[in-house]
């Protein structure tokens, strides 16, 4: 926890700028379609900030019926993401959730799918969880997106 709140106050000092000089950002865009991007990252003075988009419960083109399989497959999609971004669930500072239809089963399902994909060893992400009516696609039952920040 410590080392994340490290990474993101040298982040804040990058965007500022250090000397008098304002930091020179680079910012990269990864697994991207004419759409949108997956994953976009901006880095500043040794800092990486990874933003991920809302991650869904499509795998192989396939959306299953399960809550449960849709949750696990949104944070296994959300890996994917953050390792090509050169980064892992261990880096994730913030996640904000998107669920259709809440309910006390929905976030039990929700909570121990995101425990199986957080190591114990770290303090959680911050975290917002919302109820929604609906997400881009009727089957699609959760979306999640996702911040990281890692040292380059």
């Amino acid at each position: 926890m410590k080392k994340q709140l490290q990474l993101c106050s040298l982040f804040l000092l990058a965007l500022m700028g250090t000397s008098g000089f304002a930091a020179e950002l680079e910012t990269e865009f990864i697994n991207s379609s004419e759409s949108f991007s997956q994953v976009a990252s901006v880095s500043a003075n040794g800092i990486k900030t990874i933003y991920v988009s809302g991650q869904v419960g499509i795998h192989n083109g396939e959306v299953p019926d399960s809550f449960a399989e849709q949750v696990d497959i949104v944070f296994s999609n959300m890996a994917g993401q953050l390792e090509a971004a050169g980064a892992t669930m261990a880096n994730v500072i913030k996640l904000t959730g998107f669920i259709v239809a809440i309910d006390s089963e929905r976030l039990a399902a929700y909570s121990a799918a995101r425990s199986k994909h957080f190591s114990s060893d770290n303090p959680p992400p911050a975290s917002t969880l919302i109820g929604v009516s609906g997400l881009v696609l009727p089957a699609l039952q959760v979306e999640v997106e996702a911040i990281a920040v890692i040292e380059e």
